[in-house]
C-alpha cells in the first residue's frame, strides 16, 4: 500500500491534567478539577459516582509517603470523554511552591494596599474565604486560583 491509498484522520482532543497531594482535602478539590475540565457536558448519576470512587482509590493508594500524590487527566474527544485517575510510581511529584500561597497573597494585598474585603470583592468569593487563605487554613479551588492568577498576576 502506497501513502497515496492511505486516508490520514484527524481529531482535535483537549487533555487537561491535574496532580493533586494524597490528603483528604483534595478529594473535592480533584471533581472540581473534573467538573471544570468537562464543562459544559454533565456526568449521569452513575459516572458521577465511578469518578467519585476512582479518585477517592486512588487518593487511598497513595496516601502514606510525604510526597504521595495522584494524577487525573480529563480527555475530551469529538465522540466521548475519558477521565484517567492514577497513583504511584508512575504518576510525577508535586513540585513544594517557592512560598506558600497564603504568604503570596499576603504580600500581594500589603503591596497593592488592599484589604481583605476589596480582595473579596475583585475576586468575587467571601471575605471568610479570603481571611482562610491568608490564614493559610485552605486554599483556592481551581476556578478561584484562575481568578486570582487573571487580577494578580502568577
Amino acid at each position: 500500500m502506497d501513502d497515496a491509498d492511505r486516508e490520514v484522520f484527524v481529531s482535535p482532543v483537549v487533555v487537561a491534567s491535574h496532580s493533586f497531594p494524597a490528603r483528604p482535602g483534595s478529594l473535592p478539590d480533584a471533581e472540581q478539577f473534573v467538573r471544570e475540565a468537562l464543562e459544559p457536558i454533565t456526568l449521569e448519576v452513575e459516572e458521577r459516582q465511578a469518578l467519585y470512587h476512582a479518585i477517592t482509590d486512588a487518593l487511598l493508594a497513595a496516601a502514606g509517603p510525604k510526597d504521595g500524590v495522584f494524577d487525573v487527566t480529563v480527555r475530551i474527544f469529538p465522540d466521548g470523554v475519558e477521565v484517567e485517575v492514577l497513583h504511584g510510581a508512575g504518576v510525577r511529584r508535586v513540585q513544594p511552591a517557592a512560598e506558600p500561597f497564603a504568604d503570596w497573597l499576603n504580600g500581594v494585598l500589603r503591596g497593592q494596599g488592599l484589604s481583605q474585603q476589596a480582595a473579596a470583592q475583585r475576586i468575587g468569593v467571601s471575605v471568610r474565604t479570603i481571611s482562610r487563605w491568608l490564614r493559610g487554613d485552605t486554599e483556592p479551588r481551581l476556578r478561584d486560583l484562575r481568578r486570582v492568577h487573571e487580577i494578580f498576576g502568577p
